[in-house]
């Protein structure tokens, strides 16, 4: 399995919380991963709810795997307690906001070009996630 399949595995099995940290990973997955692994994939492979800050991974075009909610909390971005239609909407979120944060970083005047229509408006419905605390 892969490094974002176990932890979606722990989240089905609710032994992380919705909004995690390193150390609830560290108890987990040490024995499978490098602690370096379990220190700088959840980062890298994630992006704020803004869309503002985004990790290395997602810069260079991969797909976010998880929210960074505050500093150094994660959530699943298709968590498996939310329902199919929350759990597309917030991957439509996370594709469009990536989309436009490469485009305004490449120069792009026009950041929505190229945005395939379906994630023109991807902030419904809006997650209870959002009100976390601020980074």
């Amino acid at each position: 399995m892969s490094f974002w399949g176990d932890i979606y595995a722990l989240r089905e099995q609710n032994l992380i919380p919705p909004v995690w940290t390193r150390a609830d990973l560290k108890r987990h997955l040490l024995g499978a991963y490098t602690l370096n692994t379990v220190m700088t994939v959840p980062s890298n492979s994630s992006m704020t709810r803004d869309g503002k800050q985004l990790g290395d991974y997602v810069k260079r075009g991969r797909p976010a795997r998880a929210w960074r909610v505050s500093r150094a909390k994660f959530r699943l971005i298709a968590d498996p307690d939310d329902d199919t239609a929350t759990q597309e909407s917030e991957q439509r979120r996370a594709q469009a906001y990536a989309h436009v944060a490469r485009a305004k970083a490449a120069g792009s005047l026009y950041p929505l070009r190229g945005l395939d229509s379906k994630y023109i408006r991807p902030f419904d419905p809006v997650s209870p996630y959002d009100e976390v605390e601020p980074l």
